[in-house]
């Protein structure tokens, strides 16, 4: 495969919009989703990225709302939870995919019930979607992903999605790209050249969703195939990108919006 170029920073005159993944591409993997911590120095560096790009700053994640607002503090920013199941608009709207709650306990005992087979597979129920994490059992992905496909006809309106060492149940019909496209129908993100940052197979949406607008869209970390146009090596390798994006904003324009809440 060719090897893809660093990407680039804003021009003078380039109006960015930007769009974050968050495990693997902001912050590092942990063995347990709950284990994962943001530092001080990241919270600070997306508040001010935020306020520089006048609030056209997402997080496009396939953690809940409710699990980013505990991991970054409550932060002002739009944010897209499960995939674009969830998402909350910059003024603060919000819309959400409904599922019953009778189809919800249906899809979470059928995950439970399968996993009790595969030592160290561990389940996190997000509520409207269940994940099936094999970090610390990496042997077990290809078996689980096979018999969890045997399980899909009797769980109508749920899709498989396929991550880093991770197994989602999930409903269908909704994507990050999908999530991209409708945060860039509304201000502040519209008519904003879109920026995606994203590591997983997952992301392979928001890239997509990125492309089709002329924008910019960065595979972080060394997965194949990708329709990212430009790579960066990790998540510290991500950060100093970010960092050096807003270097070149403060030295053109001055932040419009607040950098305020959370407490990261």
């Amino acid at each position: 495969m060719p090897t893809l170029p660093a990407p680039p920073l804003p021009g003078t005159d380039d109006r960015w919009a930007l769009f974050l993944d968050v495990d693997g591409t902001l912050l590092d993997f942990a063995d347990r989703p709950d284990d994962v911590r943001v530092e001080p120095s990241l919270y600070g560096l997306l508040a001010e990225l935020y306020a520089y790009l006048d609030g056209a700053l997402a997080l496009v994640s396939g953690r809940s709302l409710a699990n980013l607002d505990t991991l970054f503090g409550a932060p002002p920013w739009a944010m897209a939870g499960l995939h674009g199941l969830q998402l909350r608009h910059a003024d603060g709207e919000r819309r959400e995919t409904r599922v019953s709650g009778s189809r919800r306990t249906l899809v979470l005992h059928a995950a439970e019930s399968l996993a009790r087979e595969f030592p160290g597979v561990l389940v996190e129920n997000k509520d409207l979607a269940v994940a099936l994490h094999c970090r610390t059992a990496p042997a077990h992905f290809d078996v689980l992903q096979e018999a969890l496909h045997g399980l899909m006809p009797g769980l109508p309106g749920y899709e498989l999605q396929a991550g880093n060492l991770v197994l989602e149940l999930k409903p269908t019909g909704m994507d990050k790209g999908k999530a991209v496209t409708e945060l860039l129908e509304r201000a502040p993100f519209a008519g904003r050249l879109p920026v995606y940052l994203g590591d997983d197979l997952t992301d392979e949406h928001g890239f997509a969703a990125a492309n089709l607008e002329n924008g910019i869209s960065v595979r972080v970390g060394d997965r194949e195939p990708s329709l990212a146009q430009y790579t960066l090596p990790g998540p510290s390798s991500a950060q100093a990108w970010l960092q050096r994006v807003l270097n070149v904003l403060k030295q053109g324009v001055e932040p419009h919006a607040h950098a305020f809440g959370g407490n990261a």
